[in-house]
């Protein structure tokens, strides 16, 4: 009994000890079971991960896209806010350009018209000058004109027309000016009668000098002593004063006649 107690004990044991054996079997394919189940759920989850990451990736592109987007007006907004700028400076410049070469062609043509204005003042004061100049000349030469023609040679006094003096001058006579003065004084009047001078220091006139007077009208003959007014009509000698006094009385009688 106790031996058949024993087998059965034993084959119990037996019994048990391969039940244990596929139960551990049983847990074994359950645990790998499960890691194949588990890998498979990682994989899965890896491959969800690597679909979902491109997802990602797309959503920062986008963002990119947008930011690029918003970039490109702005630099575009720059680059026409430069243009702009670039256009107003060159109208600025142009505008300065303008108004400088119109300033320097207004100082061109205030330069010009100042030395035209230099040049006709200039002119204008030359032909004046110059006109007085040759008035002045003429003048002169009037004057000498007359000079030459009231200064006679004494041989040759009897050949003129009319009724006339001729002051003989000696040039040593202290009171020559005095005569030449009243002479002057009366030839200023128009109605005055004609008076001649003849300068006896003249190569023409020297030889009528003499110690001796003679007033013949026979010139060849003709001689003074010195300073002589002669009055003259019809080509002969009518009245000769040959001192001072009686020059100065005919000449201030002659004044007021005049």
């Amino acid at each position: 009994m106790a031996e058949n107690e024993k087998n059965k004990k034993g084959k119990a044991s037996a019994q048990k000890a391969p039940k244990t054996s596929s139960s551990k079997n049983s847990t074994k394919k359950t645990s790998t079971t499960k890691k194949t189940t588990t890998s498979k759920t990682t994989k899965k989850t890896t491959t969800a991960k690597k679909a979902t990451t491109p997802k990602k990736n797309t959503q920062a592109e986008v963002k990119v896209e947008e930011v690029k987007e918003q970039v490109k007006p702005e630099k575009e907004t720059k680059k026409q806010k430069e243009k702009k700028e670039n256009i107003k400076q060159a109208r600025k410049q142009l505008y300065y350009n303008e108004n400088n070469d119109s300033n320097e062609l207004s100082k061109l043509i205030k330069i010009v018209l100042i030395v035209t204005a230099i040049i006709v003042v200039f002119y204008g004061v030359t032909v004046v000058v110059t006109n007085k100049a040759k008035e002045a000349a003429e003048e002169e030469n009037k004057e000498a004109t007359e000079i030459q023609y009231d200064s006679i040679v004494i041989g040759s006094m009897l050949n003129i027309n009319g009724t006339f003096y001729v002051l003989i001058e000696d040039e040593d006579d202290v009171r020559l000016n005095e005569y030449t003065t009243l002479i002057q004084t009366i030839s200023a009047s128009e109605d005055a009668p004609k008076i001649y001078t003849a300068d006896l220091s003249s190569s023409f006139n020297k030889n009528y000098l003499s110690d001796e007077t003679n007033y013949d009208s026979d010139m060849t003959k003709f001689r003074v002593k010195g300073t002589t007014l002669v009055r003259v009509s019809d080509h002969e000698i009518t009245d000769v004063y040959d001192n001072h006094d009686s020059i100065v009385d005919e000449l201030n009688e002659l004044d007021e006649v005049k």
